[in-house]
């Protein structure tokens, strides 16, 4: 009885022996894939941000820049178009000094619609835009960590947000 508790203790002491430093270079990887990720989406926001539309071309070349970590993401792409209205009275129509600011959403199903047009998908100056990319399916490493923690671990190891306004300097 006694050699088997060592034998079970040597395996159980060499699996934690290996698996560790292998969970640790998965999240590393996984930090990787994060910056790169975030590199990317910088990138291709600020490209937006400076010329004032996107392109099929532009959008196909963010996904395959993406794609090189071996992941699926879901990318989301939201224009903010700032409309500013003058307030008036409702009863003698006058203008009372003062304005309403609001904006109108357009979403990533909108934009990409466009392209089936055969057309870029325009911004105007002024206007705000938004890009988050989240990983849609499981990294190596959220694998690990559920095995070695054994609980549930989110699937979204790999998040990026960023967003600005257009500025539109290439006119």
């Amino acid at each position: 009885m006694d050699s088997f508790s060592k034998i079970i203790t040597f395996l159980l002491a060499a699996f934690i022996l290996f698996l560790g430093p292998l969970l640790y270079m998965a999240q590393k990887q996984d930090a990787i894939s994060q910056s790169y990720v975030s590199n990317e989406t910088t990138q291709f926001v600020d490209s937006i941000k400076n010329t004032g539309f996107l392109s099929m071309d532009t959008y196909l070349d963010f996904i395959n820049k993406i794609d090189a970590t071996n992941n699926l993401y879901n990318i989301e792409i939201v224009h903010s178009h700032r409309v500013v209205e003058p307030l008036y009275d409702e009863n003698t129509g006058a203008f009372l000094e003062d304005y309403d600011i609001y904006y109108i959403n357009t979403y990533q199903d909108d934009i990409l619609d466009t392209f089936d047009k055969g057309e870029a998908y325009y911004f105007s100056p002024g206007d705000l835009i938004s890009v988050t990319v989240v990983n849609r399916t499981r990294t190596i490493a959220t694998k690990l960590m559920e095995l070695f923690y054994s609980r549930d671990v989110p699937d979204e190891q790999i998040l990026v947000t960023y967003g600005g306004m257009i500025r539109d300097e290439v006119s």
